[in-house]
């Protein structure tokens, strides 16, 4: 990824994106505490997410769904056209089965509940990283 925001291959930028400033500055609490990842950017709404994510080149989005503006899922698409090398997940309240199976299908990596515990949080990201 030689657009990346990295020159650390070590390292893999985070971008997160959920319009609650709370849940924003919690998750990257979270993702900072881990030394094979680091906070890139944020983005409180879905058109903020495209915009964020073509400009940065993330190799991760935690990307909440309900959101104004424009919601996760209708960003969704965009974000897999404008940063193909990034790996989608999902985080959101909604419950994972009713929605999971709609956001894998649009290209999604991962889904996690809001409420997921820290070390779940990370540990998700680094296996969607995690090569094969």
């Amino acid at each position: 990824m030689s657009n990346s925001v990295h020159t650390n291959g070590d390292v893999a930028g985070v971008l997160i994106c959920d319009d609650n400033d709370a849940m924003r500055m919690l998750l990257g609490v979270i993702v900072g505490e881990s030394p094979k990842l680091e906070v890139v950017g944020e983005a409180s709404n879905g058109n903020d997410a495209v915009v964020q994510a073509t400009r940065l080149q993330p190799n991760v989005i935690l990307l909440d769904l309900a959101m104004p503006v424009r919601s996760g899922l209708e960003a969704l698409p965009e974000l897999r056209e404008v940063a193909p090398d990034a790996r989608v997940i999902v985080y959101s309240g909604y419950a994972g089965k009713i929605v999971a199976d709609e956001v894998l299908a649009l290209g999604a990596a991962s889904y996690l509940e809001k409420g997921a515990h820290p070390d779940k949080i990370v540990a998700t990201i680094e296996q969607t990283l995690a090569p094969g």
